[in-house]
């Protein structure tokens, strides 16, 4: 075949050959496979370094969270492990298929206050289609920053200062795991800084009475100011202490002492069928001082010298009758003042080193009324008692924004629902309510007693100083009604502080009634139990992280 005929053949084939479209779906798909193939790997790739990289990013804001409210533990150590605990929760380790990530200073960082906290963490994700286009893993980062921010808080420790609290607890005394308990938790609250903004921290321990205070003398009947002021007439000028106010409180020209009372005080309102007792009532001069009377049939505190319990002779005065004998006020030992607490409620107080050796000054000793400290807690924190406790700070008060609206406080409490302000009460107790009696021990003193009625009446029929006024409350049978009536009191007042919008948190070591303890408390999440030092301390490092209310910054 020469040439001409060979092109001619060509020029009659090849246009019919563009013009045949079959099979070019399949070249052009061969081409485009790999780009394709890619394009659908990379959406399902990034999908799921989408996932990954929300998982990471929650994760990492948990554990942020976590170190916000631990940053102050005794060891960094405590601090990553804590952290980690939080983010292990929401990323478990090799998560899809990722290297485990480790809290520790390379990941967690802080400044000198503690109070700015940055996280940073990498995983490396393996990808499944990227890889054919060379790109076999992916590197994904998280970070956040936790500014420790506290709301403003009034709170109150009301705290069991009882004789079991000198039962031994994982190798100390109760009240010495309580104290470094409490303190702990002062410190989650303060961080490094002595004062925070509208941040007041007041203490009231208790046992079987509370103690105000010399200092708050005003509270008391106008008989007992006068006489507990004067050196030669007063009830107790035998008694061991006296204290300067350093003000004029009588009128007298001059600034007056209190001599002898130590600073407890009587419940208004009797134990039976009485309610002032459980109310935030204010003082109105009608407080009558804690007085343990050295009667005839008081053998629990004979301080005449008598050897048989107690005078036999009537008197109105109620001065030691025998010079030689030793009468050690206060806490242990015996007197007019026996069984009152020796460290006194502290008001709110800006301070954190004041509070922390307030607690420190705590001692044990006497009967157990939980219903007489959470009275006093609330008392220590209602509004209605603004501008009576003595020494109360007035440090960084805020401006009210509920009754008087811009007109700054000058004394606290505060009002309720104050801006940005809570007001929380932790009671904490050991035991059950007692009041420090037995069924055959009729005589001991608390402050359900009248003292007042001996002036009065001084007969056995008066003498049975829990409060009863009849010669029915002898019976011993009457005994065992004591704790329910005075959980009852315990119930009524936590009902009435909740209801007021008070944060009412309750620890119960040990021993006691753990029912009451958990009615009393804003929600049964709020109710805590610890039967060794080491959950009582977590307990509180746990009320105090959340007291502390942390916010994401970035």
């Amino acid at each position: 075949m020469n040439k001409k005929t060979i092109f001619a053949s060509l020029r009659r084939i090849v246009p019919g050959f563009l013009k045949d479209s079959r099979g070019v779906s399949a070249v052009i798909i061969a081409f485009l496979a790999i780009p394709i193939f890619g394009a659908v790997g990379l959406s399902i790739d990034l999908g799921r370094a989408y996932v990954l990289k929300s998982k990471l990013s929650t994760a990492l804001d948990a554990a942020g969270l976590a170190v916000g409210r631990n940053i102050f533990a005794p060891t960094d150590a405590e601090i990553y492990a804590d952290a980690q605990k939080y983010f292990d929760a929401n990323f478990p380790s090799g998560f899809m298929g990722t290297d485990p990530i480790t809290m520790d200073a390379t990941t967690v960082t802080w400044d000198a206050t503690r109070e700015n906290i940055t996280l940073n963490v990498n995983a490396d994700m393996n990808t499944t289609f990227m890889n054919v286009l060379g790109q076999p893993s992916l590197t994904l980062g998280a970070a956040t920053e936790i500014k420790r921010q506290n709301r403003g808080m009034e709170l109150v420790l009301v705290l069991d200062n009882t004789g079991s609290m000198s039962s031994s607890l994982g190798g100390s005394d109760r009240l010495g795991v309580l104290k470094t308990s409490a303190k702990g938790l002062i410190d989650t609250l303060y961080g490094n800084d002595e004062t925070r903004d509208k941040l007041w921290v007041g203490i009231v321990p208790y046992t079987m009475a509370v103690n105000v205070g010399p200092q708050n003398i005003e509270w008391l009947k106008n008989y007992y100011i006068t006489n507990l002021t004067s050196n030669t007439n007063s009830i107790f000028t035998q008694d061991s202490s006296n204290t300067y106010l350093g003000r004029d409180v009588t009128g007298n020209g001059v600034n007056d002492t209190v001599y002898g009372w130590e600073g407890c005080v009587e419940m208004r309102g009797n134990l039976l069928g009485g309610t002032i007792d459980t109310t935030d009532t204010p003082p109105s001069n009608d407080f009558v001082p804690y007085f343990w009377n050295d009667y005839y049939r008081d053998s629990d505190n004979d301080f005449n010298g008598d050897n048989y319990g107690g005078d036999n002779v009537m008197r109105n005065d109620w001065r030691k009758e025998n010079g030689s004998v030793s009468i050690s006020s206060g806490l242990g030992g015996q007197g007019p003042n026996k069984y009152c607490p020796t460290t006194k409620v502290l008001p709110l107080t800006a301070e954190k080193t004041t509070i922390k050796n307030h607690i420190d000054s705590m001692d044990h000793d006497g009967g157990t009324a939980v219903n007489i400290g959470m009275t006093w807690g609330w008392r220590a924190i209602s509004p209605r008692w603004r501008g009576f406790w003595q020494g109360s700070s007035t440090l960084n008060l805020p401006t009210n924004t509920k009754v008087t609206p811009n007109v700054p406080y000058t004394a606290l409490p505060l009002e309720y629902d104050e801006m940005h302000m809570d007001k929380v009460v932790i009671l904490m107790t050991d035991g059950l309510n007692t009041l420090g009696t037995n069924s055959s021990a009729y005589d001991i003193y608390h402050a359900f007693a009248r003292a007042e009625l001996f002036d009065q009446t001084p007969n056995s029929i008066y003498y049975d100083y829990r409060g009863f006024l009849d010669q029915d409350a002898l019976d011993s049978s009457t005994y065992s009604n004591y704790p329910d009536i005075l959980d009852d009191k315990v119930l009524a007042t936590c009902t009435a502080m909740k209801s007021a919008g008070i944060i009412v948190y309750t620890v119960l070591l040990v021993d006691g009634n753990s029912t009451m303890m958990r009615n009393c408390a804003t929600s049964p999440k709020h109710a805590f139990v610890a039967t060794s030092a080491a959950e009582l301390q977590d307990n509180f490092n746990t009320i105090g992280e959340e007291l502390s209310n942390l916010r994401i910054s970035k």
